[in-house]
């Protein structure tokens, strides 16, 4: 008999701590399966620094048989933006499949997310990179999704690769940070936030824009301190007006201090043309080499229809190691 046993990352007591590392575990197992030792799976203690966000609210579930964790699920609902949609995800241990736990899962998720008012869900599939097909797409449509984007995932041996310096157009400079950037900046940083939610590309993905302000930014750098995590971020100032006009950002897990992920990276649509993009991740990767030398591989996704940055990207030496799609259902009413 299946049964739901909810957890949280801000529960205290040994117990429930138990559960939610157990959840966690099933993650980073089927992450395993499904991508190999070079998964992507958070630990426990990442994420736990995701909770008590006051722009999202996290609801998850363990799925046991008896005492024997075999599933976990979770709803990601935003709260002060796209408060149509909520992501969300499923995961059964290979070994428990087959048995109705995902159709389970999926039902708890659904009903979640209608209480939270939610009408559009959004969800993700992964998989290697020696194959262009997605094992988990008859399952996932199947159960009513669409394929919204795929996105690909490309890896960067850093001391393997030649990075040259940045070169800066005329009229801009490059500005680099570890861990914290200037208080006088985090209004800008707000603004690039919102511009990221929007400029980039979204593939079918209904998504309206995001608000961020200087309290959301520090919010989000929280919890980036509280998962354990580093940061490198470069940005591009437009020294005509003083405002940041572009930034690039490597986070580094203390968990997998020789696998460092690259986030964003934007130059806003007035200031394209300049050569930004390329220079914000040049100084980049090598403010990373200076200040975190343990990194060996620097790990990307990028939309298959932007083709600047894949093109960018390539340049510097990132090469193919798996696939991400991005799958989008509308909720009925039932």
């Amino acid at each position: 008999m299946i049964s739901l046993v909810p957890v949280s990352g801000l529960d205290t007591d040994l117990a429930a701590r138990a559960r939610f590392d157990a959840w966690a575990r099933v993650l980073e197992d089927v992450a395993r399966d499904e991508q190999g030792e070079d998964h992507d799976a958070w630990s426990a203690e990442e994420l736990r620094g995701l909770e008590g966000s006051a722009s999202k609210r996290r609801l998850q579930v363990l799925a046991v048989d008896g005492d024997e964790p075999v599933g976990a699920a979770g709803v990601i609902a935003p709260l002060v933006d796209n408060e149509s949609t909520a992501q969300v995800f499923v995961a059964v241990l290979p070994a428990h499949r087959r048995r109705g736990v995902g159709d389970t899962l999926l039902h708890w998720v659904e009903e979640q997310a209608r209480d939270q008012g939610r009408t559009t869900l959004h969800a993700e599939t992964q998989w290697g990179a020696d194959t262009d097909d997605d094992p988990f797409a008859g399952w996932v449509e199947r159960h009513g999704f669409g394929s919204a984007q795929t996105v690909l995932r490309s890896d960067l041996a850093v001391h393997q690769a030649e990075v040259p310096a940045p070169s800066v157009a005329d009229g801009y400079r490059l500005e680099t940070h570890v861990d914290a950037m200037p208080e006088a900046d985090l209004a800008d940083r707000a603004f690039l936030a919102r511009r990221m939610s929007t400029d980039a590309p979204l593939g079918d993905l209904e998504l309206d824009e995001e608000e961020w302000d200087e309290e959301r930014v520090r919010g989000e750098d929280e919890r980036t301190r509280a998962m354990g995590r580093r940061v490198v971020s470069t940005f591009v100032r437009d020294l005509g007006t003083g405002r940041l006009v572009g930034y690039t950002s490597i986070q580094l897990p203390e968990g997998t201090p020789h696998l460092a992920f690259q986030h964003d990276t934007l130059v806003t649509r007035e200031h394209r043309g300049h050569g930004l993009g390329m220079a914000l991740k040049l100084a980049n990767l090598r403010a990373l080499a200076d200040a975190l030398p343990e990194v060996r591989v620097v790990r990307t996704w990028n939309a298959e229809e932007n083709a600047h940055m894949l093109a960018v990207n390539q340049a510097m030496g990132f090469r193919p190691s798996g696939r991400l799609r991005a799958w989008q259902r509308h909720l009925g009413r039932g």
